[in-house]
């Protein structure tokens, strides 16, 4: 496994941390939103078309993809005090510094990414 130096690791940790404050921030407001749409939305009239059920789907879903990218974060920070991070998941090189500059918490690099969108990439379970 291609290895990224702690040097060049060390950068990418602020930035981690403060996309996990972000979007615990976010899920956070988001859940209270939908609590109290939930508590003032018996019997409207709004209801009745389905467009508190629309937008209470539409915060479940940014809800849903911010889980996600917290346990990206988490896990971008825990390869970091491993030593793995930078290194694809599925081939083991480098991911370029460019794409962990625009996406930190990066699993993959871009060959692999689009295998993975595809549903074709396959990890190698050792």
């Amino acid at each position: 496994m291609a290895k990224l130096l702690k040097s060049k690791q060390k950068p990418f940790k602020a930035p981690l941390l403060a996309i996990l404050k972000k979007v615990g921030g976010k899920l956070e407001h988001l859940e209270e939103a939908i609590l109290l749409a939930a508590g003032e939305g018996k019997g409207s009239e709004a209801d009745e078309f389905g467009a508190d059920s629309y937008s209470r789907e539409q915060q479940l879903g940014l809800i849903e993809n911010g889980d996600e990218i917290k346990g990206f974060v988490i896990e971008a920070l825990s390869r970091m005090n491993d030593g793995a991070f930078g290194s694809c998941l599925a081939c083991e090189k480098l991911i370029p510094l460019k794409r962990l500059e625009v996406l930190p918490y990066a699993q993959y690099c871009v060959p692999c990414q689009e295998l993975d969108e595809k549903g074709e990439l396959q990890l190698n379970e050792s």
